[in-house]
């Protein structure tokens, strides 16, 4: 609903169009009068109307003049201005100011309702418009948010090159010439909260407090995992980049004195190297990392060297093969990049880092063959695969794949259920063939990742879980075509294929025909 004021000197006149109002079905909710422009300027400030009627020719401040300030103060304001035959000079002035509408004097009720009408639909359309663009940006910035806290990601976990990042940031209009890391840990151990909501809320504050502190100085990126706050700081000048460091550990160190204060909630944190290519940038984080990690280690030791200790790689590694004996899936990745980083770092060049690598295997082979019944031997294809890994990103994914593989084959050894849980998968694909499943649904159904499992099933079962389904729903769709009251394109939704042309070459590929050829083919031969 809708706001009049109706300003006029004549009283009779307000009367008038405030009786046509009451009695229509305007969506005008509220009605308010005023005899002159000053009068008028001093009511719309408090009762702030979306519609104006304005008599042209009133004494003192005229409606022109009224009408000018009105449009100042309120933009969106919609006036009308009312006026006689003899005062229609005035209508080139108004022209000049935006008005919406005239109502000539003497005229109908009918003309009156149809030009507020025209003024109502118009504010309608604008609430539209103005809603519409509202819901858009905060789309914008919702998908500006997740690309951001994506890209900072990928940068930190090295798996990122310089065209992806360049056309990254040529889509979020940013440019980058040098850049480092900072890694905020925000540690709860001695907060007696566990709630998760009241957890991300401090996270959120902490970095909505450096967000403040920074976007008067410098450009930046964040990106939050668990309790730990990654920030990519570029964009500032050559000069600038130890006065960005410094307003940040200032920031953190009046936030950690608080929160440690208040609420028990201490921060850790580090600064990475600068480096100029955003593809070198994970060693940046991954110094910042090791930074936070060691603040934190000298805060537990409370060493009073002056020095914090360094992280030894032997304690993680005695840590990762504690995880993965015990099954914690997180530990043992976040483990294994605290490894990754050491053994690169300690490198001069990455085909160094490889063969340090390879002796990883072979320690942690020994170790699982020493404490477990799992004898794992590091083959020849493992020294291969290494060969070919170039950046920290690719060696990530691999160390991570080969470790979720002894976890899932260490669980599969004490099930000893692996023949069951495959009978089951096998059972659940020839249930839901139909359906738009993939090797990740299989995978959680059977309670592996989806890595081990497409391994367990090629081994088993001989033929890749990609082309069991297909083969499986070719066989379905042979069988489908005898009836000729059923369509191809039918035939293509009920056998779980999403497009009849993909289908269609699918089908030939395997069949050497195509569907409608195989049904005329058998057609032919049951006669």
């Amino acid at each position: 609903m809708y706001k009049l004021l109706v300003v006029d000197d004549e009283a009779i006149e307000r009367e008038a169009l405030k009786f046509i109002v009451k009695n229509s079905n305007l969506e005008i909710s509220e009605v308010m009068e005023a005899a002159n422009g000053l009068e008028a300027l001093a009511i719309a400030e408090k009762f702030d109307p979306d519609i104006v009627t304005l008599d042209i020719l009133m004494p003192g401040m005229n409606g022109i003049e009224a009408g000018q300030i009105l449009r100042e103060r309120k933009p969106e304001v919609k006036i009308i201005f009312v006026t006689a035959y003899d005062s229609f000079e005035y209508a080139h002035e108004a022209i000049k100011i935006g008005v919406e509408e005239f109502i000539v004097k003497p005229g109908s009720d009918e003309q009156t309702l149809e030009i507020l009408q025209s003024c109502i639909k118009q504010l309608e359309e604008e609430r539209i418009k103005k809603l519409r663009n509202e819901s858009l940006e905060v789309k914008i910035n919702q998908i500006s948010g997740y690309l951001e806290s994506e890209f900072v990601n990928s940068v930190v976990n090295g798996e990122i090159d310089e065209h992806q990042a360049a056309d990254y940031l040529k889509f979020m209009l940013n440019q980058f010439s040098e850049g480092f890391g900072v890694v905020v840990e925000v540690d709860f151990s001695e907060n007696n909260s566990s709630n998760q909501v009241y957890r991300n809320m401090i996270k959120k504050r902490v970095a909505q407090q450096l967000s403040e502190t920074l976007g008067k100085n410098t450009k930046f990126m964040m990106h939050q995992a668990k309790n730990t706050i990654y920030m990519l700081i570029f964009g500032y000048s050559p000069d600038m980049r130890n006065h960005c460091i410094m307003l940040i550990d200032d920031e953190l160190k009046m936030m950690g004195e608080d929160l440690n204060e208040q609420l028990s909630i201490k921060l850790y944190y580090g600064f990475g190297t600068e480096y100029k290519q955003i593809s070198q940038l994970w060693k940046s984080f991954a110094q910042a990392k090791a930074a936070a990690r060691n603040m934190h280690l000298s805060v537990i030791e409370n060493s009073g060297s002056g020095q914090p200790p360094e992280y030894s790689l032997e304690i993680t590694e005695n840590e990762l093969w504690l995880s993965i004996i015990n099954g914690m899936e997180e530990a043992v990745i976040q483990k294994a990049d605290h490894i990754l980083d050491n053994i690169i770092f300690a490198s001069n060049d990455m085909n160094e880092a490889k063969l340090k690598l390879y002796e990883f295997f072979i320690l942690m082979s020994r170790y699982l063959n020493k404490e477990s019944q799992l004898k794992r031997a590091v083959p020849e294809d493992v020294f291969n695969d290494l060969r070919s890994i170039e950046s920290r990103g690719e060696a990530r994914k691999y160390i991570h794949g080969y470790l979720l593989e002894v976890l899932e084959a260490l669980k599969e050894q004490r099930s000893n259920k692996t023949p069951v849980i495959l009978d089951k998968a096998i059972q659940f694909i020839n249930q839901n063939y139909r359906e738009n499943i993939t090797l990740e649904n299989v995978a959680y159904e059977a309670g592996f990742s989806t890595y081990y499992f497409g391994k367990l099933f090629k081994k088993t079962f001989g033929v890749t879980f990609t082309d069991y389904l297909t083969s499986l729903r070719i066989s379905r769709a042979k069988e489908l075509l005898k009836d000729p009251y059923l369509t191809v394109k039918g035939i293509t939704y009920q056998v779980g294929f999403m497009d009849p042309n993909y289908f269609t070459r699918v089908f030939k590929k395997s069949e050497g025909l195509t569907p409608t050829e195989y049904r005329i083919e058998f057609w032919r031969g049951s006669k």
